[in-house]
């Protein structure tokens, strides 16, 4: 068991990433963000001219080593290129088309796997992402599959987007919900499932709030039976 290392997994639109904010924050635990390392490796890609939906080409850029690191610090996850500390770079609209390309390639979550698996073992950290419970850090202290329908999931971004004043249509969202999901059970590498030892929170009538309280109420279960 890899001791103090929490993983959140679950379909698009669940609320990993906010979830996994609030217990990382309540455990004074690093937050590690992996859909932000693989914006970071797609932003390399696009910038050297790699074409992402050529898995050959992909998986000789990843053999050249990609210069970009993780490092953390004081609870938070940081990604630096050459020194400098990337952003918004990283939250471009052509950076966000092209991560689900990139990140469907086998190579590329093999490698992620590894990188992210390195940083889990050290322990005290928090990640969200799809297969961290299966694949990343199946050894985690607390494996959490967080689930709500399509239609709730939807629902959700749809008032997340709201609430920032952007405006697009609620059943175009859900129609990429279900695009989503479709695509992940269809994939021919780590696919979706769930692991032994994995619980399974249904968040459908549940605040965020409420269903990052319940996941620390698993991880005190867990300690009291360490």
């Amino acid at each position: 068991m890899w001791k103090e290392v929490v993983a959140i997994d679950g379909p698009a639109g669940v609320g990993k990433s906010t979830v996994a904010r609030l217990v990382a924050k309540a455990l004074r635990f690093t937050f590690l963000n992996t859909g932000d390392m693989y914006r970071a490796l797609t932003w390399q890609a696009l910038k050297e001219g790699v074409p992402v939906r050529d898995a050959g080409e992909v998986s000789r850029f990843l053999r050249r080593r990609p210069g970009w690191e993780v490092r953390l610090h004081d609870g938070s996850m940081k990604i630096y290129m050459g020194g400098r500390e990337m952003g918004r770079e990283l939250r471009t609209e052509r950076v966000s088309k092209a991560v689900p390309l990139a990140a469907s390639v086998p190579a590329v979550r093999r490698w992620m796997r590894r990188a992210q698996g390195a940083i889990a073992r050290r322990g005290r950290v928090v990640l969200e992402g799809r297969d961290t419970t299966t694949h990343v850090a199946p050894q985690a202290q607390v494996k959490i599959y967080l689930d709500a329908p399509v239609e709730e999931r939807a629902l959700r971004r749809f008032r997340q987007l709201a609430a920032v004043d952007v405006r697009v249509k609620r059943a175009n969202i859900e129609r990429s919900v279900r695009m989503r999901d479709r695509r992940e059970r269809e994939r021919h590498i780590l696919p979706v499932r769930h692991t032994p030892g994995t619980f399974v929170l249904d968040t459908t009538h549940l605040t965020l709030h409420e269903v990052a309280r319940k996941v620390l109420e698993l991880y005190a279960r867990s300690r009291r039976k360490a």
